[in-house]
């Protein structure tokens, strides 16, 4: 989900921006290596191959009209994804943020979810992920005691170097977090009350269709700048 950081850069590289706001180049996002073991990383590498075609063919959605479906609520639009399973979805967001959680790296340190929930999440995953993509891909329709947790997937209307965001991941409370996650934002609660009424009406805790919420590019990128200058002010105890 990163890739487009490095898009268009000739030699590739990103800034990454400290606690003090001085940048450094960079040539590729934050890496952990053993946060689990090989059976659990090859279940989790199982997930993300599946989901890797299916996020480039979120950003093409206009051209695959059999497998998006361009709606609006008002004056908002979004897609809903009729190729995403909405538990195999859960099974991929739920391991990116419980990944993020649980990470001793310094770039994840901002992002912590409870203990509780932790918990709640690892046993989701531990006893749906599998070593076979036959077997996960048949096996997601039987998944019950799904955790229901409310999240809000947003993305530029269309993907480009203009729209391009940043990568920086951080809790905004103990019950609201965010992921910046270059050309997704994704909005994840762990209670009911902390998600905000218009975010709701695009949540993704119904397991029914996976929502994605469009933006314009320029508000798409108010929104990354609005949160990297937050970021930046709470770390320098503004």
């Amino acid at each position: 989900m990163c890739k487009g950081l490095f898009e268009g850069t000739e030699p590739r590289h990103a800034l990454s921006i400290n606690r003090t706001g001085k940048g450094r180049k960079i040539q590729d996002t934050p890496k952990e290596d053993f946060i689990l073991c090989k059976a659990c990383e090859k279940r989790i590498e199982i997930l993300e191959t599946v989901f890797a075609r299916i996020i480039n063919n979120i950003h093409l959605y206009r051209d695959l009209p059999q497998k998006f479906k361009l709606l609006s609520l008002g004056t908002q639009q979004y897609i809903e994804c009729n190729n995403i399973h909405p538990t195999l979805f859960k099974l991929f967001l739920y391991s990116l943020v419980w990944r993020a959680s649980i990470s001793n790296l310094f770039e994840f340190l901002p992002f912590q979810l409870t203990e509780k929930d932790e918990e709640i999440i690892r046993e989701f995953l531990n006893n749906n992920l599998t070593v076979d993509k036959k077997l996960l891909l048949e096996g997601v329709e039987k998944i019950s005691n799904i955790p229901s947790y409310h999240s809000c997937i947003i993305k530029p209307k269309e993907k480009s170097e203009s729209s391009r965001g940043i990568f920086s991941i951080c809790s905004m409370s103990e019950t609201a977090h965010i992921l910046l996650l270059i050309d997704f934002a994704i909005f994840f609660y762990t209670d009911e009350t902390s998600i905000r009424h218009v975010l709701e009406k695009f949540s993704n805790k119904q397991n029914q269709k996976v929502i994605v919420t469009l933006g314009e590019t320029e508000p798409w990128l108010d929104l990354n700048r609005v949160y990297l200058s937050k970021m930046l002010n709470e770390k320098n105890g503004s």
